[in-house]
């Protein structure tokens, strides 16, 4: 055999031997944790919610979100927000306006607040002289005193609060 060869045909050999080696023991991965659910908070006007939760704190603002929401909530007083689709949304400041076209539930903590809505299953109201539109609703709750609920369907009321109405 003439040389060259020989050396081509070890090291064919020595590679084939290199592959029929054990692999190696597989090593445990811990998975990945699951990230908590994004939160937007007090974004400016114009923001795009894109799913995450939405989280209003600045007093006297003004905000348009667009996208839908997954769970809104306005702790903020004497302010504004617009957001068209959000999973939940819940009203816990004092003189603020919400428009929203489509939510699952509602609930009103604070007071003196106002609230259009077009179409919100459920609305919970335990603050107190809140005002809410809402176009279509199955359900009121109220626990609060003196809400006012203008309501063009014909929702399930309950009222557990003091000069409720639901008209």
């Amino acid at each position: 055999m003439k040389q060259p060869v020989f050396y081509a045909v070890l090291a064919s050999v020595l590679s084939l031997t290199a592959c029929n080696k054990p692999a190696p023991a597989p090593t445990t991965v811990a998975p990945a944790a699951t990230p908590a659910a994004s939160t937007l908070t007090d974004p400016g006007a114009g923001a795009l919610c894109d799913g995450k939760n939405l989280r209003i704190s600045h007093d006297n603002s003004s905000q348009v979100i667009d996208g839908e929401c997954g769970d809104v909530t306005v702790t903020a007083s004497n302010g504004s927000l617009n957001v068209s689709k959000a999973r939940s949304i819940t009203v816990e400041g004092r003189q603020f306006t919400v428009l929203n076209e489509q939510v699952d539930t509602v609930r009103v903590v604070g007071s003196d607040n106002v609230l259009n809505l077009t179409n919100a299953r459920r609305i919970d109201i335990s603050g107190n002289n809140n005002m809410i539109l809402v176009n279509e609703t199955a359900e009121v709750s109220f626990s609060g005193t003196g809400n006012t609920v203008n309501a063009s369907s014909e929702p399930r009321i309950e009222d557990s609060g003091t000069g409720n109405r639901v008209i």
